[in-house]
């Protein structure tokens, strides 16, 4: 981050008779003063939204670059930005010199005096590394049913939050195997996954489906509430679920092991198999796939598999080229090529932020004690 330095006040040079000069003096020292008054405010307000957006860069780049390392299978690694602080330095400078100059057999005494004063800030950044025991710990565990619903309720569609977030539903598959590392062998049943989120944001922006917490047991529930209008897509969404087609009212549980046709049984994703599948979605050059940096899901007949076909694909996308490009959301150079997400692409963006959130929901609970670089950044 490079330190910020406002525009100096011009230097202020100024001639004139000794009998002015010490009242001319006051004036400039008077004015300095005005302006150290109100130095504080108007840096915070020409320097606070700076450090935000580089900040705010740097956390995008960083998820960005991780993601790209999984694609080569590259160990991922992640640093907080922990404390921000600045120092104001306040640079200021008067001269004044005497001079005569004779006038009609008359002499005449002038002063000539300057003044001039800036300001820069320094700021000192502080680093810890995100890691530990408690961290990793969270960081491999299923996202809870209680922070899915509290996603959906904030806004995000069922289909993006169960399309990223959600491995398996009543023995659906949403691309399991990409929980891990590129699988060789492509995915199966994702496009009745497909077709299951589709019903969901229909039903959902319809208002025939509805979930909460019951506030006598605790549990997740989920109503479906079907009209005239909706009543087809609700009894296919009952039938590619196995639940009871008589029934209005499920259970919302994480036992996918014993399904019941009152419950919906769902198997969730951590933060990092989140990261993983989101990952085969980053494109990469012919050359790499060719040399084995990374690997080539193939179908059955040899073809390569296209990772843009699945829930997760068909809502995100990070790019390639070999210069920087122009308009990107986030850009990193790695490996020879810079890695993009497409500033115009809303979709990936989307998808983007939603993995920032549920990665701060899981991990930002943890309190980490690993050591802490602080760096001054100096001009």
């Amino acid at each position: 981050m490079k330190s910020v330095r406002s525009q100096a006040i011009p230097e202020i040079r100024v001639r004139c008779p000794d009998s002015l000069g010490i009242r001319a003096i006051g004036a400039v020292l008077i004015g300095l003063l005005t302006g150290c008054h109100t130095l504080g405010p108007s840096t915070i307000k020409g320097t606070h939204s700076l450090y935000n957006q580089a900040i705010v860069s740097s956390i995008d780049e960083q998820f960005l670059e991780n993601l790209v390392r999984l694609r080569y299978r590259d160990t991922p690694y992640f640093v907080d930005v922990t404390n921000v602080t600045a120092s104001v330095n306040l640079e200021a400078a008067l001269g004044l010199n005497g001079t005569q100059i004779g006038l009609d057999n008359a002499t005449s005494n002038f002063l000539d005096f300057s003044a001039g004063v800036g300001y820069s800030t320094t700021p000192t950044i502080s680093y810890q590394p995100v890691e530990g025991e408690g961290f990793v710990k969270k960081f491999l565990t299923p996202i809870s049913l209680e922070s899915l619903l509290l996603l959906t309720q904030s806004g995000w569609s069922l289909g993006r939050v169960y399309g990223l977030c959600v491995e398996q539903i009543n023995g659906l598959q949403n691309a399991s195997n990409a929980s891990g590392p590129t699988p060789k062998a492509p995915p199966v049943r994702y496009r009745e996954f497909n077709r299951l989120l589709q019903l969901l944001d229909e039903l959902r922006g319809k208002e025939a489906i509805l979930s909460a917490v019951d506030p006598g047991n605790g549990t997740v529930q989920v109503e479906l509430r079907p009209t005239d209008e909706t009543q087809r897509a609700v009894n296919e969404l009952k039938a590619l679920l196995g639940l009871d087609p008589q029934r209005e009212h499920f259970y919302l549980s994480m036992d996918f092991v014993n399904q019941r046709p009152d419950t919906i049984a769902i198997r969730t994703r951590s933060p990092l198999s989140l990261l993983f599948y989101l990952s085969h979605n980053v494109d990469v050059p012919l050359a790499h796939r060719q040399s084995g940096l990374v690997t080539v899901t193939r179908n059955p007949d040899g073809s390569a598999f296209d990772w843009h076909q699945t829930p997760a694909g068909s809502r995100f996308n990070i790019r390639y080229r070999a210069s920087r490009p122009e308009n990107a959301f986030a850009a990193i150079p790695y490996r020879g090529q810079w890695f993009y997400l497409e500033d115009t692409d809303l979709e990936s963006k989307s998808s983007f932020m939603l993995m920032a959130q549920v990665f701060r929901l899981q991990a930002g609970t943890v309190s980490v004690t690993a050591p802490m670089l602080t760096i001054p950044v100096r001009r």
